[in-house]
C-alpha cells in the first residue's frame, strides 16, 4: 500500500491538508506502482489546485482523471502493460470543512461523540447483486454467498473510473472529530466498534491509533490476510 500518513500531510495555505491512501492491485510490483503514482498525482495536483483557485471538489475529479489514466498506462520495462490498478481515499481538511473522495472498496470513517459512520460506498460487484435483490431477481441470501460479491467494479487504473464516491459541499468538523482512512485488510478483519475504541483510546495521538489499528488486525490471524494500512486525523478548532 502507498500510504500518506498524518506525518506526511501538506498543508497549503491556513489550515489546509490532504491525507491519500491507496491500496494497490496486480501483483507485488504493478500494485505497489500504480498505488504510489495515485499517491503522487494527487499530491502534485493537490499543490497546484490550492495555489489557484482552492475549488476542491474541481481537483478531485482533475486529479481522479489524471491518475486513472496514467496507471492505465502504467508499464514493465518490456513496454508492456501491467494491468495494475489501486483503490483509493483521499480526504481534504480545509479550515473546518471536510472534502472526501472513494474509488473501490477502502473506506472512510468520521468519528462524533464516540459514535462512527463509514461515509463510503464499496465499489465492488456486491453493489449490483444489491439491485438485483431490490428487483427480486434473487435472494439476499444467495447475493452474500456470490463469490464475485467482493469483485471490484471501480477502481483507478481501469481507464474511465465508473464509480466516485465524493461531495460537493463541504461537511463541517467540529472540535474532536476523527477521521479514518483505511483499505479493506483493516475493516474486513477489525469491527467498526474495534476501530472506534482503538481510535478514541489513543486520544490525540493519531500516529499511535493508526499502529494499534493495524497490529490489532494482524493479531486476529485471519487467513490470507490482505495489506492493511490506516490513516487516523484528529480535528481540533484552533479558532
Amino acid at each position: 500500500d502507498a500510504i500518506m500518513t498524518d506525518e506526511d500531510f501538506s498543508y497549503i495555505d491556513k489550515g489546509a491538508a490532504i491525507a491519500v491512501l491507496c491500496d494497490g492491485m496486480g501483483g507485488l510490483n504493478g500494485g505497489a506502482k500504480a498505488s504510489q503514482l495515485c499517491v503522487s498525482t494527487f499530491m502534485r495536483e493537490f499543490n497546484s489546485a490550492l495555489k489557484n483557485d482552492k475549488d476542491i471538489p474541481r481537483f478531485y475529479k482533475k486529479a481522479i482523471a489524471l491518475a486513472d489514466a496514467d496507471i492505465a498506462d502504467l508499464r514493465d520495462d518490456n513496454g508492456k502493460l501491467l494491468n495494475a490498478g489501486s483503490t483509493l481515499v483521499s480526504v481534504v481538511v480545509s479550515d473546518n470543512n471536510l472534502y472526501w473522495a472513494s474509488v473501490g472498496d477502502s473506506h472512510i470513517y468520521v468519528i462524533r461523540n464516540d459514535e462512527i459512520l463509514c461515509i463510503t460506498k464499496e465499489h465492488n460487484y456486491f453493489m449490483i447483486l444489491k439491485e438485483m435483490v431490490n428487483r427480486g431477481e434473487l435472494t439476499a441470501e444467495e447475493a452474500k454467498r456470490d463469490p464475485r460479491r467482493e469483485a471490484l467494479i471501480s477502481y483507478m487504473g481501469m481507464g474511465g473510473v465508473r464509480h466516485i464516491d465524493a461531495n460537493s459541499k463541504p461537511f463541517q468538523l467540529i472540535d474532536g472529530d476523527y477521521i479514518v482512512l483505511c483499505s479493506d485488510g483493516l475493516y474486513r478483519s477489525v469491527s467498526d466498534e474495534e476501530i472506534r475504541n482503538v481510535v478514541c483510546i489513543g486520544c490525540e495521538n493519531t500516529q499511535l491509533a493508526a499502529e494499534r489499528l493495524t497490529d490489532l488486525a494482524i493479531s486476529k490471524g485471519k487467513r490470507n490476510q490482505d495489506n492493511t494500512s490506516a490513516v487516523v486525523i484528529y480535528y481540533q478548532d484552533v479558532g
